[in-house]
């Protein structure tokens, strides 16, 4: 086992600890309501297949996989534009139906309006979120990675 593997191996049960506690306190399907777009389940997908394969080069650490790590790094900077597109998309949900059938005389109409435009809100935050902890955390992997492996 490499230096890299464990320290990798320290994340992942970080990680996978947090992400249970996140699914006991029932964040996980607040996550799945507030987002309307589901992008931020790609993106944990995403980062969930990116973490594997880190795992597998570090525990491999062969020069032949330095390929992978290109793909890597790109997952992570897609993550990124996942969250950003998330953002517009939610941006475009809160202002789209916004402001359609606006009566300000009656409560119950503004009232489903700021309701609509608060659910475009949780999406576009949403996944900004998710696309930056997944980039984050796999960006911090692939450092770690590749300063504890020698590829020549």
């Amino acid at each position: 086992m490499t230096k890299a593997f464990l320290l990798w191996w320290i994340q992942v049960v970080t990680v996978s600890f947090s992400a249970i506690l996140i699914y006991t306190y029932g964040w996980f399907e607040e996550l799945w309501n507030a987002d309307q777009t589901k992008i931020s389940f790609i993106i944990i997908v995403i980062f969930i297949a990116t973490s594997v394969a880190t795992g597998f080069l570090s525990f491999r650490s062969d020069t032949q996989y330095k390929k992978l790590s290109n793909y890597i790094w790109f997952a992570s900077e897609t993550m990124v534009t996942l969250g950003l597109i998330g953002t517009v998309a939610g941006f475009l949900l809160m202002l789209s139906s916004a402001f359609d059938n606006l009566d300000v005389s009656n409560v119950e109409n503004v009232q489903k309006v700021i309701s609509n435009m608060a659910l475009g809100m949780s999406t576009a935050l949403c996944t900004t979120l998710s696309g930056l902890v997944g980039s984050v955390l796999t960006k911090i992997q692939m450092v770690i990675l590749e300063n504890n492996t020698k590829y020549e």
